[in-house]
């Protein structure tokens, strides 16, 4: 499996994020889009004669995103597109249940865990690829020429120089364009942009905050007792349910429930005892992705939208991970020594 080809489609080594960013938007879009109808009581847009359905707004949406990806070279707007694409699937993916029925009945129960299958199933196929797929040495190289672009476009500060120049050591040392592009990154010094944009000016404004706020004593502390809280709300609501679990959707969030606890605590554990930020974000990260797209299938399954302030929760602090992870990644080692905390 490892030595698949993928010689005429290269990968991107961060479409894990893409992808992410893709099922997220897709699964916010249905909630804010049924949450709207309800509030609103389904109005039709169309008049008497027509019915202009929101399936075609997420058609239009992901032919944006397709067109903006056919035109533009540049990574913002890979992640931009993710986001846009994702808004737009989901918006098209709503209306499944009109499309699966004789009698075009959007309110199908079964609508929304279908449709939560299909995501789940996207999740598990681009993860299984980035896993078992590894990129080879070509894979390397062009992700490192991609990242040369910084260069012309806007800079090449210390993240990125270092990210290219570890992908160019992963490809092939005899290919004579890898030895032009390794030589050309060694001479390129880092440098900050002469006339910083507005996605600059945040990107540096926010690195400096989180730099300031892993300074902060009580910042260790303050993570490990929210995800703490979390891990036993959920573990104790499952144990409490456990003698009641009966049906099929009430068996799958007590399972779940509890593997997303027991993801929480190896976060915990790994971030007190063996002080690395990183990999403990990843963890609750994964814990709430279960959540997400597994523990929150069988909630609908049973509740239907009124499961939709606790899918929203984990959305807002999936996000909030992502950017934990995202600023870990911009700082450079001297950084990372410089905040590490000492031992007690």
């Amino acid at each position: 499996m490892r030595k698949f080809n993928f010689h005429y489609f290269p990968r991107d080594i961060d479409s894990g994020d893409l992808v992410e960013n893709f099922l997220v938007s897709a699964i916010a879009s249905i909630l804010v889009i049924r949450l709207f109808l309800q509030i609103t009581g389904f109005p039709i847009l169309g008049g008497e004669n027509f019915h202009i359905a929101h399936m075609l707004w997420g058609g239009f949406l992901m032919m944006v995103a397709v067109i903006g990806l056919l035109v533009f070279l540049n990574k913002e707007t890979k992640y931009i597109a993710s986001i846009l694409g994702g808004i737009g699937f989901g918006t098209f993916i709503d209306e499944l249940g009109k499309f699966i029925t004789k009698d075009n009945n959007y309110f199908y129960q079964p609508t929304i865990g279908i449709i939560y299958v299909v995501f789940v199933l996207l999740f598990l196929g681009a993860r299984v690829i980035e896993k078992y797929f590894r990129p080879n040495k070509q894979e390397y190289a062009i992700n490192a020429l991609d990242m040369t672009k910084q260069i012309i476009m806007h800079d090449l500060d210390v993240h990125e120089k270092e990210r290219a120049l570890y992908f160019l050591k992963q490809s092939d040392p005899d290919n004579p364009v890898v030895k032009m592009l390794t030589e050309a990154l060694r001479e390129v010094k880092t440098r900050s942009v002469a006339k910083k944009n507005l996605f600059h000016k945040i990107r540096d404004y926010v690195k400096t905050r989180y730099v300031s706020l892993i300074h902060y004593p009580k910042f260790i502390k303050l993570i490990i007792t929210f995800f703490v809280i979390i891990s036993v709300v959920n573990v104790l609501n499952a144990l409490f349910n456990f003698s009641a679990a009966q049906t099929f959707s009430e068996w799958g969030q007590l399972i779940f429930s509890l593997f997303s606890g027991i993801l929480v605590l190896a976060g915990v554990y790994i971030l007190r005892y063996h002080r690395s930020r990183r990999n403990a974000y990843e963890l609750f990260k994964y814990a709430i992705l279960v959540s997400i797209l597994l523990t929150q299938f069988f909630r609908f399954l049973e509740q239907e939208l009124s499961a939709i302030f606790g899918l929203l929760l984990n959305l807002v602090i999936l996000s909030v991970l992502q950017y934990l992870i995202y600023q870990e990644s911009l700082l450079t080692k001297k950084e990372r020594v410089e905040v590490s905390l000492p031992a007690e």
